[in-house]
């Protein structure tokens, strides 16, 4: 893991290496980009660092706006400058931190419990994460050190269904990589995959942390609602804070339980059509 620019480890990177990934694609080039999007002009270059949430040394990973020379600064945000003057040819360098949730333990597999083998995969459960912990930072948090002045973080983040948004990009992208056949099927077949409205937590790290991404089923409706957990803190800081303090800057980011794209692709082709497809027998099956 590289040290951040202040000597810590706090905002630093994992690099990846051969046989492991330092951080999670979708993080930082998709979910990133559109939780900080909305300004013309702006570029958001994010990359995003795996680790568990609940690590304490250092005091724990968090997201950050590089490019100040405070490390527990705002940029933007009261005597703090902007990183830039304004969005027009501004270029953010943005770090995110993931962990991703999965399901498919032998503890939890019957089967694989049973038989004692841990990679042998029944399909009972799914292969993919369970949800994603992605620590983001906030827009409110982006726009003000992209140079916007008097951003309203009741509008940019509290409000709106920020992760929301996030999730449905991880549908419409997992969607979009289905072969012709498959996705036919699913339309034919499956059972929907929806997004639902951003539900609150508590404002601690702890009640995020163990509050989980939902999957609502309603079989009548042939439907599964997804429904993220956020938690959003204005961008200033309320006390002392930084890595040598060992206390977290809780300011200026957004927190979203996400759906992971792969999930959602393991959906249209599996899980999704538990409900309908198995009832039909093969012969009046249109599609195989």
């Amino acid at each position: 893991e590289a040290d951040d620019e202040y000597g810590y480890k706090q905002y630093g990177t994992c690099e990846s290496q051969p046989n492991c990934t330092g951080g999670v694609p979708w993080t930082g080039s998709y979910a990133m980009p559109i939780m900080g999007g909305g300004l013309e002009g702006l570029t958001i270059n994010a990359v995003d660092s795996l680790h568990l949430v609940t690590e304490e040394r250092p005091s724990c990973h968090l997201p950050h706006i590089h490019g100040n020379e405070v490390d527990n600064a705002n940029p933007g945000s009261g005597d703090t400058s902007p990183i830039c003057d304004s969005p027009d040819g501004c270029a953010l360098e943005i770090t995110t931190v993931t962990q991703q949730n999965y399901d498919n333990s032998g503890e939890v597999d019957l089967w694989r419990l049973h038989f004692s083998v841990d990679t042998f995969d029944t399909g009972f459960l799914p292969i993919a994460a369970r949800e994603l912990k992605a620590k983001l930072k906030s827009r409110e948090a982006v726009y003000e050190a992209a140079g916007v002045s008097n951003v309203n973080f009741t509008e940019t983040d509290e409000q709106l269904d920020r992760c929301a948004e996030v999730n449905q990009a991880a549908i419409d992208w997992a969607f979009d990589q289905l072969p012709k056949t498959t996705a036919t099927r699913f339309q034919n077949y499956g059972q929907r995959l929806e997004v639902g409205p951003d539900l609150r937590t508590c404002i601690a790290g702890p009640c995020w942390i163990w509050d989980p991404l939902r999957f609502e089923k309603d079989d009548e409706a042939n439907k599964v609602t997804v429904q993220s957990v956020f938690m959003a803190t204005e961008n200033k800081n309320n006390y002392p804070c930084g890595e040598s303090k060992l206390v977290p800057c809780d300011a200026g980011f957004h927190y979203c339980k996400l759906l992971s794209p792969a999930r959602a692709l393991e959906w249209f082709y599996v899980d999704g059509l538990r409900l309908n497809y198995q009832a039909y027998t093969q012969g009046d099956r249109e599609l195989a």
